[in-house]
């Protein structure tokens, strides 16, 4: 008898069971019939054609797919919730076995008209209600929430890059409702920050929401309101990567023109460090052009990789003059006596560099006095005279000999005579040299003063204004 009762509880307890399971589903069937019999979705759900439907949108910004400064477009990937009232889809919960909510198909209730405004994507068509589904509360709430990846224009100023501040623009409101049909708000002061993926390059500072209300339409006589809700987004660019990928090597070739100037004047290498460099801040411009939108507005980094560019072709000109300055063909001409006291003695003692003036001076004074040969004449005309008395006297010998020797002296006296001649010439001519390498000196020094001078001050302008 035991085991009887059991099955018969079992059994009891299963059939309970299985009529709620019927009748719960008896009631969902009844009530999706109760409310879709005379349900029109085209239809806007309100009661009279003069009430105005209140719609709350919700945006949550989860990660920044892409971010292309060249044709200033924000790729994002967002989660929307809309949320509004249908009076058409309302009923007692009593009435259908404790319902107070269904999960329904998007596509089968109405939903408001609402677009991107700035929306670029080509494939764009609307958002998709293929896929999602809109809770329906017995209240008539309906609630409508949906993943998205939305591709808008963001006007970019780079002016400060790579430590700019972007802030993007994200208006969402009615295409053909009305103010007057439609309104909209925000159901909170800040978009939804929460679920947010950090991204490599930007960082964001602020995601707020604002309702407006604008006339449209006003050019074609048709002026009408309507309603949006824009969500301003603020980004900030991580300038780490660029710091030390851009910024830095264009610094340091930047100053490391600066060595073409220490670099002597006679050095066949000289241009050819200078234009190797030239080009690499070429490269330089190339890469930021890759990078940056096409506009008149340039960066600053932009500014100073052009500025740059144009100092080191000067500096360039300026060393092809200094070496054609101290040219060897200039050593036979004398320097100037004004750039002699002026390049020489003042400019150069200003730049710590002493008075080469007092150079030249002072290495005459060390060289030894020029070497003077000996008078042969009064030999000579003795050794005619002996020559003349040995005529006679053919026996001697010794006085031939002697004649001979003389005329061996003179022609060695003149030999040395032109060899000196060219020794003084030639030391002259390196004493001049020295002295025109000397202001080569001087000049590559003014000009790389000048170099640095301009590029800091340029690059600290830059940087106050960035």
């Amino acid at each position: 008898m035991e085991l009887w009762k059991v099955f018969l509880w079992s059994l009891g307890v299963q059939c309970w069971w299985l009529t709620g399971c019927l009748a719960s589903r008896g009631n969902d069937t009844r009530l999706y019939h109760h409310l879709f019999n005379h349900y029109k979705k085209a239809l806007r759900p309100v009661q009279g054609p003069e009430d105005m439907l209140m719609v709350e949108i919700g945006v949550t910004l989860t990660h920044i797919i892409d971010m292309n400064e060249k044709h200033q477009t924000l790729t994002a990937n967002i989660w929307m919730t809309m949320a509004w009232n249908d009076s058409h889809l309302t009923w007692s919960p009593e009435e259908f076995g404790g319902f107070t909510a269904l999960t329904l198909p998007a596509s089968e209730i109405w939903k408001p008209d609402i677009v991107l405004y700035q929306n670029v994507d080509p494939y764009f068509n609307g958002w998709s209600t293929d896929d999602t589904y809109i809770k329906v509360s017995s209240t008539g709430y309906i609630l409508w929430e949906m993943p998205t990846v939305t591709m808008s224009s963001c006007h970019l100023d780079v002016s400060n890059f790579p430590f700019d501040t972007q802030t993007c623009v994200l208006k969402f409101g009615p295409w053909i409702h009305s103010g007057k049909e439609l309104d909209m708000r925000s159901m909170a002061d800040e978009g939804s920050l929460e679920s947010f993926i950090d991204h490599p390059e930007w960082e964001v500072g602020s995601f707020k929401a604002k309702r407006h209300m604008i006339w449209y339409g006003e050019d074609f006589n048709i002026g009408t309101p309507y309603a949006d809700v824009t969500f301003k987004l603020v980004l900030k660019r991580k300038s780490t990567f660029y710091v030390f990928n851009l910024l830095l090597p264009c610094l340091l070739l930047t100053f490391v023109m600066t060595a073409t100037f220490f670099l002597p004047s006679n050095c066949g290498e000289k241009l050819s460090f200078g234009v190797s460099l030239l080009l690499s801040m070429v490269v330089f411009q190339l890469v930021l052009t890759d990078v940056l939108p096409e506009s008149d507005n340039l960066p600053w980094i932009g500014r100073f990789v052009i500025i740059t560019m144009i100092l080191m072709a000067v500096s360039l000109g300026m060393s092809v003059f200094v070496m054609y300055s101290c040219d060897s063909s200039m050593g036979a001409r004398t320097i100037p006596g004004w750039s002699r006291k002026v390049f020489l003695k003042y400019v150069a003692t200003l730049l710590l560099m002493g008075d080469l003036s007092k150079q030249g001076a002072a290495e005459s004074a060390d060289n030894p006095g020029e070497y003077s040969p000996p008078d042969l004449t009064t030999l000579n005309s003795v050794d005619k005279n002996k020559h003349n008395d040995n005529t006679t006297n053919s026996s001697d010998k010794t006085t031939l000999a002697l004649y001979h020797m003389v005329n061996n002296l003179q022609s060695v006296q003149q030999n040395l005579s032109g060899l000196l001649v060219h020794a003084r010439r030639m030391e002259k001519n390196r004493a001049l040299e020295r002295e025109w390498r000397s202001l080569a000196k001087v000049l590559d020094r003014i000009c790389m003063l000048l170099y640095l001078v301009t590029a800091t001050s340029c690059l600290i302008a830059f940087a106050t204004e960035a």
